[in-house]
């Protein structure tokens, strides 16, 4: 899940390092890179990324500013599974989440395309979303693949923070997480 570590140098490549500066833009100067992931949706699967707020996947650490920017590698399209955004829902509080039926530690909540919009990108282009801004995706419809490279940024203070509590996104085991829901009640 993570290609920088697998692939020396990565961290240091333009994408990288533009990435990290728009996200310092966005959320301030002491933000990291936390980590960062290949998305592929193979053709003609009806696999969803399931309706979720990337805040809820994370242990409750007090600075929760947090941004992804997700670069499309393909083409990505309502039929081949762009992502869907709810505007406004970063400036909310993260939804009640369970885990997803059968999506392998997956998180969903409560939410519907009537309130998001379809953000189609050509190859190439990227969006940036907030750690509580809702979003999905459909499965792929089509006969090509629709990959996506995602790099989130974090306060580096909570990247350690995070560690030392023995949390490592895409290293820890996400059938084990416990649900923070009451925690989002009272942020």
């Amino acid at each position: 899940m993570w290609p920088s570590e697998f692939v020396e140098g990565l961290v240091n490549m333009p994408f990288h390092q533009r990435a990290l500066a728009i996200s310092k833009e966005l959320m301030g100067a002491d933000l990291a890179m936390d980590f960062d992931m290949l998305i592929n949706k193979a053709p003609v699967t009806n696999t969803i990324t399931p309706w979720h707020q990337d805040e809820a996947y994370w242990v409750n650490v007090p600075d929760k500013r947090a941004t992804s920017c997700w670069l499309a590698l393909d083409d990505a399209t309502v039929e081949n599974g762009c992502m869907w955004f709810v505007p406004g829902s970063n400036q909310n509080a993260v939804r009640p989440h369970r885990f997803a039926a059968g999506n392998g530690g997956a998180l969903t909540c409560d939410a519907s395309e009537e309130e998001g919009l379809a953000v189609e990108l050509k190859a190439g282009s990227c969006t940036f979303h907030h750690g509580r801004t809702l979003h999905y995706s459909r499965g792929n419809a089509t006969s090509g693949h629709r990959r996506a490279f995602i790099v989130n940024f974090r306060p580096a203070e909570m990247i350690q923070l995070e560690r030392e509590l023995g949390f490592d996104h895409g290293k820890s085991d996400a059938s084990k997480r416990e649900l923070r829901n009451e925690e989002f009640k009272k942020a």
